[in-house]
């Protein structure tokens, strides 16, 4: 299928709150409206994931973070050094618009940008953040290409996005950078050292 088809069929799926399996730079992802908590639930279900467990989302540009959480000078720093890319940052939350139940009920959301060109263009014609968690049963190894992905969740999405093999071929580093100094919440593509140094400079 044509990218622009797809891309059109993609918004489509998730204008109705449907769920779309999506490429990344790291794994493949279930796509959800971040805003709707419907679409939401959907994805918690596909993932038979504990609903006490939160979510990451993922929005196209900076500017779109700006919107959900509180950025600070520490997101800024590792954005400008890493993103789009393989790390998650974790913010308190701005406003009501993303479902709580992405992140609980919580006052912090995990958010990130993926270094993937069509997912870029997708949330950006979207305008709003998607959910960003791995298409795989929750405890199951999170799949690099489509053939990885279990039957049941393909059967129970709307649209599988298929761009090959992911590049990364690992999750997202997780840090939450919402106060100092940082905490690592889980350690992907990106080593935590790495980032404590970066941070060490601002």
């Amino acid at each position: 299928m044509e990218d622009e088809i797809l891309l059109n069929k993609a918004i489509r799926v998730l204008k109705s709150g449907g769920v779309i399996i999506y490429p990344t730079e790291t794994v493949y992802g279930l796509g959800a409206d971040a805003t709707n908590r419907n679409a939401v639930n959907k994805v918690f279900e596909i993932k038979k994931k504990d609903k006490f467990k939160p979510m990451l989302i993922a929005v196209s540009s900076i500017e779109m973070a700006k919107r959900y959480v509180w950025w600070n000078k520490y997101a800024d720093v590792l954005a400008k050094k890493y993103l789009p890319g393989p790390l998650s940052l974790i913010l308190s939350v701005k406003g009501e618009a993303i479902d709580e139940n992405v992140y609980q009920g919580g006052i912090k959301v995990g958010i990130r940008i993926p270094n993937n060109e069509f997912v870029l263009k997708l949330i950006s014609s979207f305008n709003r953040p998607i959910t960003s968690t791995s298409a795989n049963v929750s405890g199951e190894k999170p799949p690099i290409k489509v053939e990885e992905i279990d039957e049941e969740v393909k059967r129970k999405v709307d649209l599988v996005i298929d761009k090959g093999e992911t590049e990364v071929k690992k999750p997202s580093t997780v840090v939450d950078v919402s106060s100092y100094p940082p905490r690592l919440i889980r350690e992907g593509a990106i080593k935590f050292e790495e980032i404590k140094e970066v941070l060490s400079l601002v």
